[in-house]
């Protein structure tokens, strides 16, 4: 599946990324999705986001790991309505995971350059 725009598979992924940290945050009555009970469900639909979008497009899987947690620190402060004192620890997680994230996409692109890669005709003459 060839997508004929670059930006649109990121930016899908960041809003997706701010959409599970609300979802999974309101879900659950948590501040951070990753606290308690919402620890499961965010880490589980983050990688499969991140492996949706790796196998759509196999390119540049790092930036979108990073890019599917970039908006979930506005998703914070949109919920508490504070920038805690600990956030730039939070934002050094916040790269740690994106990163994590990026071998989810990793494993999308593999299946698909692996399993759904279009067969390459017969060399001529053989």
């Amino acid at each position: 599946m060839a997508v004929k725009n670059k930006y649109i598979v990121p930016v899908i992924l960041a809003l997706c990324g701010f959409a599970a940290w609300l979802l999974i945050s309101s879900a659950f009555n948590l501040r951070e999705a990753w606290d308690g009970p919402g620890f499961a469900p965010y880490f589980i639909l983050m990688l499969m986001m991140n492996a949706a979008a790796g196998f759509i497009e196999p390119e540049k899987i790092i930036r979108k790991g990073i890019l599917s947690v970039s908006l979930q620190p506005l998703a914070i402060f949109v919920i508490s309505g504070e920038i805690g004192s600990l956030f730039p620890l939070g934002l050094i997680a916040f790269l740690a995971l994106g990163l994590f994230f990026s071998a989810a996409g990793g494993a999308g692109a593999f299946i698909k350059k692996k399993f759904f890669a279009p067969e390459s005709p017969p060399p001529p003459g053989g």
